[in-house]
C-alpha cells in the first residue's frame, strides 16, 4: 500500500481527525475505490471532452440556460 496525501477542505479535515481507527480505514478505502473507479472509466481529458460534446449537442438542439433550468426545477 502507497501512502499519498490529499488536501480537503477544513470541516473535512477535522471530521477526518475525529475518525476512529477502524472509521479512517473504512473511509481510506473508500476513497481508494472511487480512485481506481474513476482511473478505469475514463481520463479526465476523455471525461471532460464528452462533457463538451454533450453540451454542445444540446446547444445545436436548441437547449438554453433557461430551458434547463426549467428542466431541472421540474425535478425538484
Amino acid at each position: 500500500m502507497q501512502r499519498i496525501i490529499l488536501e480537503v477542505d477544513d470541516t473535512v479535515g477535522k471530521a477526518y481527525q475525529g475518525f476512529s481507527k477502524e472509521t479512517k480505514q473504512q473511509f481510506n478505502n473508500t476513497v481508494s475505490l472511487m480512485v481506481k473507479k474513476a482511473l478505469n472509466d475514463a481520463t479526465f481529458a476523455d471525461y471532460s471532452k464528452l462533457l463538451d460534446d454533450v453540451g454542445n449537442e444540446a446547444i445545436k438542439n436548441g437547449l438554453t440556460p433557461e430551458i434547463l433550468e426549467a428542466l431541472l426545477a421540474d425535478n425538484d
